[in-house]
């Protein structure tokens, strides 16, 4: 698939098709200004949910395409990741609400696997979430994509400002050495982290595990990062409900909002494993420069994003996730990894890569490495 954005080439056009093929996808004019008509409420019916599921999985695939494909950091990867990972959530609770009702695990039906789709619904749904459309013209567009960077510290990290202005972390790497990996988990925890976290613990791979609110509410929550903190790892601030409400990201809030959202995740944190965390990623890695800025002068957080992705939401494959998280790796040479310890396909491949990272010359080095090269150490 050709490096493009999937914007559609007019809003008009989407009113007259039911969907959007992979393969007509275009890097387009903007979206001409019209009222989005509002998504409508999901059916309590199992056939209702299904034919979302299937809606959601097909615009995954063709998300999932564009951000393997595209240059990490450039505005139609951040784009693509951003939905991707946003529809897998959604994706997983559709799951979740069709074996409640039926009592059997629904994979999917085998014609909608044949080729992506975005439909309107969809897109419609993801700039409700995102911002990523608007009609401004297409030179203002990509003039706002290509030149708008805010650095927060020189050689760490910036904001970039992608896709309407939407302003993401952008994270460096050039404090690690050749050989060099961090490890990072995003979105638990869940019933597989202490899982995870004890095989990091034995592959001797101290990690950073960023934690949402809503995960650690309940004493199951709080027991498994406590058994991270054990085994040596940094548990760090994501978010409550992985940003705003909905799943939408920060910029969706004001920086009183965020600031009081992600200090109370890292009070719960400090309260339940005795030490203050020291990061905070952003979900999405979608942030305000003056939130940003904030966390750091008002609660002390490190803000981390990432160098490598492992796209480990695209796929439950944990051979094909694993493979192309090493051909990453080598590619790039070191970097700062991103996975989820949430899902099974990447428990799996976490726990083959550190075996691999050891084999290959590769050193996991402490997170601390990061506070570092921030604070200019």
């Amino acid at each position: 698939m050709a490096k493009k954005s999937f914007i559609l080439a007019s809003v008009f056009s989407l009113f007259s098709l039911p969907s959007l093929s992979a393969q007509e996808l275009r890097l387009p004019a903007e979206p001409a200004s019209v009222e989005v008509p509002a998504v409508a409420a999901a059916s309590a019916d199992a056939a209702s949910l299904k034919a979302q599921y299937e809606e959601i999985y097909s615009a995954l695939k063709v998300y999932s395409n564009v951000a393997y494909v595209a240059p990490q950091g450039s505005p139609e990867y951040l784009e693509a990741a951003a939905s991707g990972q946003y529809l897998r959530a959604k994706l997983e609770e559709l799951s979740r609400g069709i074996h409640g009702l039926t009592g059997a695990v629904y994979t999917g039906a085998a014609p909608a696997r044949q080729r992506g789709q975005v439909s309107f619904g969809v897109l419609s749904e993801l700039n409700d979430v995102f911002g990523f459309y608007s009609s401004m013209s297409k030179s203002a567009a990509e003039a706002g994509a290509v030149s708008r960077g805010v650095p927060i510290r020189q050689g760490y990290c910036q904001i970039n400002y992608v896709k309407n202005n939407v302003p993401f972390l952008v994270q460096f790497d050039g404090f690690l050495k050749k050989g060099e990996i961090i490890l990072t988990f995003d979105d638990g925890p869940g019933p597989l982290t202490e899982e995870v976290s004890a095989a990091m613990k034995a592959g001797n791979a101290p990690s950073v595990f960023f934690v949402l609110g809503r995960s650690i509410a309940g004493e199951d929550g709080k027991a498994r990062i406590k058994a991270e903190a054990a085994d040596g790892h940094a548990v760090a601030v994501h978010g409550y409900n992985h940003a705003a409400a909905g799943d939408k990201p920060f910029t969706a809030m004001s920086t009183a909002e965020a600031l009081r959202q992600i200090g109370g995740v890292k009070e719960t944190i400090k309260g339940t494993t005795g030490a203050a965390p020291k990061f905070f990623r952003p979900p999405y890695g979608i942030i305000t420069v003056e939130q940003l800025k904030a966390v750091d002068s008002e609660l002390g957080l490190v803000p981390v994003g990432w160098t490598i992705d492992t796209l480990d939401w695209s796929t439950k494959d944990p051979e094909e996730l694993f493979e192309k998280t090493v051909a990453m790796i080598q590619q790039r040479g070191r970097g700062i990894v991103l996975m989820h310890d949430i899902h099974a396909q990447s428990r799996t491949a976490a726990k083959r890569l550190v075996k691999w990272l050891a084999e290959n010359g590769y050193k996991v080095v402490s997170p601390e490495r990061m506070t570092k090269a921030y604070r200019g150490e």
